[in-house]
């Protein structure tokens, strides 16, 4: 009868072992008091997206399968934090609908993981070439010293292809942990219902991303692939960080060219930066430059420098002032005002930002 009842008692832990489940709910809060100027016209507002991160509400949440293997999922939503509105999605990759009203556009995704194999992960996520400009940014990519108010094609009007950062209707693989070696690579289809024969692969993307990070180094090398009937875009980047001591060292490379056949647009820039920690904060410096192909070789440079300050693991409060200077035709602009042709723009954020 003991034997039973601690076999019994045995398959109902195993049964529970099987079936764990995990649900975490996240969020990052960040508001910033902006302020930009370029070409005589000035702005002052409240900016609810993120000066020091992007805001955002998400969900995720695993399930342990045995032998190994997890299904998870992730559902992340961009927040207006100074109207309380959500963000733009988009289900084709082409144009931008949901304004608003809450959407899980920063990712919504369904997986299957394997500690051995990997993680097969579907729906809408960020694209591989996007993260290289995220992770070996000072800034992370957000705010007035973005690199990518010069970087991800600005010049070339690629920034405005809706996989810049993103794609929907995706099929992804992630690598798993290999020694210290990482990647991921999707495909995302074009999903483009009004499409002629011309424009049916409009929104189609594929790319990849290979990198290596151990101790104190991290390099990573990106390529992706966007179709339009307009002119493919393509997205390359690398980009490398080294910690030593209390510094930080930063650098990207990056080309984004549309092939336009009459005239392909291509722009070519790389970025400096560091990040010092300091007391309870760190303070992020990047210098960044982009020139295009032009008749005139429009080119464009940026200097930002900032200070994060912690309160809490939770909290912290920041500034960042970032100036960019045109040139020869160039129209680059940080947000906030209309680009101005051979005008400097100026930023500066004051914020908090807080996360849970």
């Amino acid at each position: 009868m003991k034997k039973k009842l601690a076999t019994a008692l045995t398959l109902v832990a195993a049964g529970a072992a099987h079936a764990q489940t995990s649900l975490t709910v996240f969020g990052i809060l960040d508001v910033t008091l902006q302020r930009a100027q370029q070409g005589g016209a000035s702005m002052h507002r409240l900016n609810g997206v993120g000066g020091h991160q992007f805001s955002r509400i998400g969900f995720r949440g695993t399930e342990d399968l045995g032998d190994g293997l997890s299904a998870g999922f992730v559902l992340d939503a961009g927040l207006n934090m100074d109207t309380g509105a959500g963000a733009l999605t988009s289900t084709d990759n082409l144009t931008t609908t949901g304004g608003g009203g809450l959407t899980f556009n920063r990712r919504a995704t369904v997986s299957l993981l394997s500690k051995t194999w990997g993680e097969l992960r579907l729906g809408r996520d960020f694209v591989p070439t996007y993260w290289n400009h995220s992770a070996f940014d000072p800034f992370g990519s957000a705010g007035a010293g973005s690199v990518n108010n010069v970087a991800q094609g600005a010049l070339t009007r690629v920034s405005t292809v809706q996989t810049a950062v993103r794609a929907s209707n995706s099929l992804g693989y992630v690598l798993p942990g290999l020694n210290g070696f990482y990647g991921q690579a999707m495909y995302a289809f074009a999903e483009n219902t009004a499409a002629t024969p011309a424009t049916r692969k409009d929104g189609k993307y594929a790319g990849i991303r290979l990198g290596y990070a151990q101790d104190s180094v991290s390099f990573a090398v990106s390529h992706g692939v966007t179709n339009l009937n307009s002119g493919d875009v393509t997205t390359s980047s690398a980009g490398a960080s080294y910690q030593f001591g209390a510094v930080k060292a930063m650098a990207l490379v990056f080309r984004d060219d549309k092939e336009v056949v009459a005239a392909p647009n291509r722009s070519h820039g790389w970025m400096l930066g560091t990040q010092i920690n300091l007391g309870l904060g760190y303070i992020p410096i990047s210098y960044s430059r982009v020139k295009d192909n032009s008749a005139s070789g429009r080119s464009a440079n940026q200097m930002a420098a900032g200070y994060v300050y912690n309160l809490s693991k939770r909290t912290a409060v920041y500034s960042t002032y970032s100036r960019l200077q045109n040139r020869n035709g160039a129209a680059l602009t940080g947000g906030g005002v209309t680009g101005v042709a051979n005008a400097t723009w100026t930023g500066l954020d004051l914020g908090i930002r807080h996360s849970f």
